[in-house]
């Protein structure tokens, strides 16, 4: 089986992360999506070049605007994704993965944000994530 994933953060930590999945994860697909458009163009086209395939693409996304967060996974089918955004978003895109029926996982960055993230295991259990 393979995967659509996508990457919140085409900065160096989310290239990185969108890498290793293009060669370990199974990918499908990778959608890399960043506040600057540019950024996640360049971001992709890496990933593809030194995965050897074509399976980044990008998009411009503004993480604070969840309802687009909630578009943008459910149209583009993603199965998981991976916040690499500033930690203090997590909590909001947890909510909108849950909304999306998406897997997420973060590269952390506070406590309390991770503890008020796990509070949501029950609705993301009943969302199938």
């Amino acid at each position: 089986m393979s995967y659509r994933y996508a990457i919140l953060g085409s900065g160096r930590q989310g290239t990185a992360a969108a890498f290793d999945l293009a060669v370990h994860g199974n990918a499908a697909s990778i959608l890399l999506a960043d506040l600057h458009g540019e950024a996640a163009e360049r971001s992709a086209a890496r990933v593809n070049r030194l995965a050897g395939r074509e399976v980044a693409t990008a998009a411009a996304l503004d993480v604070r605007n969840t309802d687009a967060v909630v578009d943008l996974l459910r149209a583009n089918r993603i199965d998981a994704f991976i916040s690499g955004v500033p930690y203090f978003f997590n909590l909001a895109l947890a909510q909108a993965a849950v909304r999306a029926g998406a897997s997420m996982a973060d590269f952390g960055g506070n406590t309390d944000q991770t503890r008020a993230q796990l509070a949501l295991d029950a609705e993301a259990k009943a969302a199938g994530i």
